[in-house]
């Protein structure tokens, strides 16, 4: 990953407070360099004079109230810089996402981390939010507002209820198409062991009507056969008896 800038720290009631004191004194170092130059475009400064003239306009930029005690980490690669360097329209869309997060009304709960990643390509950034802890000392600009706030609270923890509902749903319905995918695999194996099962028995009756089949013509023939041999046997013994007379009579 390509090494970047990294801002943390906490918001202030009108701007980024979170850059680390040797960052601004080198930002403030660049930025002086660039006033000196005068109108300078993006694309003639230094790469670390656009960091300054980038971070300038990203601290410009509201912030709402409810984010001064919130624990906020910017993390914005040097890809993502010299992409925006050369391309206003990238820039703005940044600077449009950043001041979109800014803006936010937490009311009296607020993220106990939030984190955004900027690269060279939109697909690549991205952002979250973690935990949510008490926003101490906040209660809003005034105590008229302090209904207003309340309204927002709860429109704020109805939204997170409807973001938990529906990833448990999308969860339960991704483990019943599981279940169903498994339950037709069972069924088209129970259904090819079945088919494999009837033909086996098919072919196990055929093959026992063949030999029964085979044993009856071996029992029909063997009988047809005896009796042959009987009749054979008895014409010779007729024979022989009617030799023995006829030379008892000479």
């Amino acid at each position: 990953m390509e090494v970047g800038t990294v801002y943390g720290g906490y918001y202030g009631a009108k701007g980024y407070e979170g850059v680390r004191k040797e960052e601004k004194r080198a930002d403030a170092g660049f930025a002086g360099k660039v006033a000196e130059k005068g109108a300078v475009s993006p694309k003639d400064m230094t790469l670390d004079e656009y960091k300054a003239y980038f971070n300038e306009k990203m601290n410009s930029l509201y912030t709402h109230p409810s984010q001064r005690n919130m624990n906020d980490v910017i993390d914005i690669t040097d890809a993502a810089y010299k992409r925006m360097q050369t391309d206003p329209e990238y820039e703005k869309k940044i600077l449009d996402a950043l001041a979109q997060n800014k803006a936010v009304n937490f009311g009296g709960n607020i993220p106990v981390i939030a984190y955004m990643h900027i690269d060279d390509t939109w697909e690549k950034c991205y952002g979250y939010t973690q935990g949510m802890k008490e926003n101490v000392g906040y209660s809003g600009s005034s105590s008229a507002k302090k209904p207003d706030a309340g309204r927002e609270k709860k429109a704020r923890q109805k939204e997170l209820l409807e973001e938990y509902l529906e990833k448990r749903a999308q969860a339960k319905r991704q483990q019943q198409e599981m279940l169903n995918e498994k339950i037709t695999k069972a069924e088209r194996e129970r259904s090819r062991l079945a088919k494999a099962w009837t033909s086996e028995r098919q072919m196990a009756a055929a093959s026992n009507a063949y030999d029964a089949n085979i044993m009856t013509e071996t029992a029909a023939g063997g009988d047809l056969l005896l009796g042959i041999n009987w009749r054979n046997q008895n014409r010779a013994d007729k024979k022989s008896e009617i030799s023995e007379a006829a030379v008892g009579q000479q």
